[in-house]
């Protein structure tokens, strides 16, 4: 389902609503500003805004809106106002499928624009006579008009802009079957839209995805985007939801064709007729009459599949009937005349540009009167140009002394990451040489020592690698982050049970003090995460018979948890450099325990990504406590 990928952009010389019920309480109060207003120029600008809201419950009440306001700004010789009109009702159009009226309108208000020399309604014009076209199949015309409004967009530096007519342009080559290229403009809107935290961009690009996927036969991956696109409407029965509807009950009719599905043939049907029903009220509600051709296309084709033949034959004729009318003789003459009315308006400007031409010879003379001025002008254009050379030369000093340091830092991370690397290496690689070498001398003592001390050799290294993994996919944000809300005791209890024979070996007592009322809204991995490497830590600097204990205390902000332990504790130097990247902090436990310092680091990153904190009190002999803050879910923090 092509169409509702384009119609974002037709609306955006006014405000776009997220939901219904705030777009009737502006219509109603519109309509109160109309009966009030006695200014022309007034009642044009009402009746406009008027005819830009109603395209979201009906084009024929929009057409009738825009119709008075261009009576209205035809009055008071308004050009911005008339071409504003125009749109309206080329946008109106539109949306009935009525193509020859649509470019009508589009290309009178055109006109007006580009007299203005209007880049932002020029770019809603461009975009929205692209639409058409590609509606019409004229792929090569409408990528014309889509460029056009794209360059517009770079220029004016309008990212929202951008990331819509990348996502129009991506629709153009998944009408051509072209769907890897397709992908491609997607998932580059996607990342603008992420950037800008625009839900319902988000919502759209996701959507697309999901259709390319569809079309490529990865049905499962294209459902699973269906299905977040939806997530990301606050109001589900909203149009653009409908839509997914519709596209999910394309998805599973044609699993259902598909042999890999043969066995669940039956539920996939059933699915899909349910799914088309469902979103062919609305889209009759909102008498979108290419939407509902295509959806009583498919009904036909599933019911027939199920050997519902007398619906399907009804769903059929409906099809054809309204494909006719879209596409019927005189809607094609139309067009062509248009098409025709073009090419003679474009000539008409070229004859005009020329005549302008001729006509600047005789302006020649007064070329000697403003030299001085134009002069003063480049002058004034030389000194701008200087400053801002040099500001930029500024700015690109600042931005390479951060990579620099950016830079230092992930060597000095490497550096480090190779020392705590080669260390067991060697221990394990010396051991493994000395056995290959004299394992028929060795006595069976002799073996075990060699094959314990393997083993723990292998788990530092596994420990390391393991920590240097979730970095490099933290840093990479490649790990899932699903926070939810969950018993705060529970969570820590089991994150601890795996280290408890660490603590049983060195005699340490883990306390837990935690209300088994309180919870906790994070992600449950990254938390256990962050508490395992914290109390694992306490345990390795903590001398036999000691204890660690963990506290948690709750106001209306945050959730603060404490881990204190009996340890040998810390000065403040190493304080200070403790959640350094780019300091080495891997001192040896109590009993000899390994430790590279980079778990803590990840605990500060899975920590910052709930937008929390942690920090650490020490004293040398004393022990340490570390502090660990979340915001709460109702706070509005998060």
């Amino acid at each position: 389902m092509i169409r509702k990928t384009t119609l974002l952009l037709l609306f955006l010389i006014f405000s776009t609503l997220q939901a219904q019920n705030p777009i009737y309480k502006t219509i109603d109060s519109l309509k109160i500003a109309l009966k009030q207003a006695k200014d022309e120029s007034e009642k044009t600008v009402l009746l406009t805004n008027l005819s830009s809201y109603s395209e979201y419950i009906g084009p024929d009440e929009a057409i009738n809106y825009a119709k008075k306001a261009l009576h209205y700004a035809q009055k008071t010789k308004s050009d911005k106002h008339i071409a504003d009109t125009y749109g309206n009702l080329g946008t109106a159009y539109e949306i009935k499928s009525d193509y020859a009226h649509a470019l009508k309108n589009l290309y009178k208000a055109l006109a007006i624009y580009e007299n203005l020399n209007d880049a932002k309604s020029l770019t809603t014009a461009y975009n929205n006579i692209g639409l058409i076209y590609i509606d019409l199949k004229n792929y090569k015309q409408g990528l014309i008009f889509y460029n056009k409004a794209l360059k517009l967009s770079y220029q004016s530096k309008k990212e929202r802009n951008v990331s819509l007519l990348l996502n129009n342009m991506g629709d153009v080559y998944l009408q051509k079957k072209e769907y890897r290229r397709s992908l491609n403009y997607f998932y580059k809107a996607l990342i603008i839209n992420k950037k800008l935290d625009d839900a319902e961009g988000i919502g759209l690009n996701l959507s697309n995805i999901g259709i390319c996927y569809i079309n490529l036969k990865n049905y499962e991956k294209g459902i699973e985007f269906l299905n977040k696109s939806i997530a990301t409407y606050d109001d589900h029965s909203n149009l653009y939801n409908n839509y997914n509807t519709y596209d999910l009950g394309r998805a599973f009719y044609l699993m259902s064709q598909d042999e890999k599905y043969k066995k669940d043939k039956e539920t996939l049907i059933d699915k899909s007729i349910y799914l088309f029903e469902n979103a062919l009220r609305i889209f009759e509600k909102y008498k979108s009459l290419k939407d509902i051709q295509e959806t009583y296309f498919y009904l036909s084709k599933a019911n027939k599949s199920k050997g519902n033949y007398e619906v399907a034959l009804k769903c059929f004729e409906k099809y054809s009937r309204i494909k006719d009318s879209i596409f019927s003789k005189e809607s094609e003459k139309k067009l062509a005349n248009l098409e025709f009315q073009r090419e003679i308006d474009l000539r008409d400007k070229q004859i005009e540009i020329q005549t302008l031409r001729i006509n600047s010879d005789s302006r020649k003379v007064y070329f000697l009167i403003t030299i001085s001025t134009a002069v003063a002008a480049l002058l004034g254009l030389f000194l701008f140009l200087y400053d801002s050379k040099r500001r930029n030369n500024l700015l690109l000093k600042e931005k390479n002394i951060l990579i620099s340091n950016i830079n230092s830092q992930k060597d000095k991370f490497y550096s480090i990451i190779a020392h705590d690397l080669r260390g067991p290496f060697n221990g394990f690689l010396g051991l493994t040489e000395l056995m290959a070498e004299d394992i028929d001398t060795m006595s069976t003592g002799d073996i075990k020592f060699a094959a314990v001390n393997m083993r723990s050799s292998a788990k530092n290294l596994f420990a390391l690698l393991e920590n240097l993994l979730d970095w490099s996919r933290m840093e990479q944000d490649l790990i899932p982050f699903v926070p939810k809300e969950y018993p705060l005791k529970t969570a820590v209890l089991d994150s601890i049970v795996t280290l408890q024979n660490n603590a049983d070996k060195k005699g340490i007592s883990i306390n837990t003090t935690i209300s088994n009322s309180t919870t906790l809204f994070a992600d449950k991995n990254m938390f256990q995460a962050v508490i395992r490497n914290i109390v694992l830590n306490a345990i390795k600097f903590t001398p036999k018979r000691g204890s660690v204990d963990i506290q948690e205390k709750e106001d209306f902000y945050n959730t603060l948890i404490t881990v204190k332990d009996t340890g040998i504790g810390m000065s403040p130097e190493m304080v200070l450099d403790l959640f350094k990247i780019d300091v080495q902090n891997n001192r040896i436990g109590t009993e000899d325990e390994p430790s590279t310092g980079l778990g803590l680091i990840l605990c500060k990153e899975f920590i910052e990504k709930h937008k929390g904190k942690i920090w650490v009190e020490s004293e040398e002999g004393k022990g340490s406590t570390f502090y660990i803050s979340f915001p709460n879910k109702d706070s509005g923090l998060i």
